[in-house]
């Protein structure tokens, strides 16, 4: 690992657990015992570290995802498991949104940007594959029904009520909101997966006969 991740990491764990504002420079660069001349030779400024922060942690968790994915056989599958995945991140991706847009509007700004092109670009993907692979009818490829996915799932991750909720019950948001709206789009074949990931992934956390 080079110096620029581990400060990225180390500067990450900060921010999640004392909040953007509190962390200053100089903190990071005591805490890793580097100087301060370093750490700016590296970042221009506490918002591009930050920026970096974000977009590093944003990759690995991506990164993690792909490697765990390999072992599921179909494409609806996967994109349950994915948007769960993320779901599970909820809590703590909702309180650095809250505090960036708070005290750094322009960090947030580049964030958020960057974040809708990805999960835009990643969610067409899933659902044209799942189409294409017979899981889901033709009217889920369309505009409409990614921008309600995007929207759907931007606004579980960014819910001010997280911080309100425990796991279980933040779990049981993503079934209701995004998975009977998938299931809706399903065909016969992609229901079948549907439920069997619902018990799969969802276990007891929320009664299938919900669905």
């Amino acid at each position: 690992m080079t110096q620029r991740e581990i400060i990225l990491d180390h500067a990450m764990n900060m921010f999640v657990k004392q909040g953007v504002k509190a962390v200053r420079m100089d903190d990071i660069a005591r805490e890793l015992s580097v100087s301060k001349r370093t750490l700016y030779e590296l970042f221009s400024d506490k918002e591009e570290l930050l920026y970096q922060c974000i977009q590093r942690f944003t990759q690995l968790g991506a990164e993690r995802r792909q490697e765990q994915l390999k072992s599921i056989d179909n494409h609806l599958e996967a994109m349950i498991f994915a948007l769960r995945d993320m779901m599970s991140h909820a809590p703590t991706a909702s309180r650095l949104r809250r505090n960036m847009q708070r005290f750094y509007p322009a960090v947030f700004n580049r964030l958020e940007h960057d974040f809708n092109v990805k999960q835009n670009d990643t969610i067409r993907k899933w659902i044209k594959v799942c189409v294409a692979d017979g899981y889901l009818t033709a009217t889920a490829d369309s505009d409409f029904v990614v921008r309600i996915l995007v929207e759907s799932t931007q606004g579980i991750i960014h819910s001010d009520t997280f911080d309100a909720y425990d796991t279980i019950d933040m779990l049981s948001y993503i079934s209701y909101s995004v998975v009977i709206f998938i299931r809706g789009l399903c065909t016969a074949k992609g229901m079948e997966v549907i439920d069997s990931t619902f018990d799969k992934y969802f276990g007891n956390i929320v009664e299938k006969k919900a669905l």
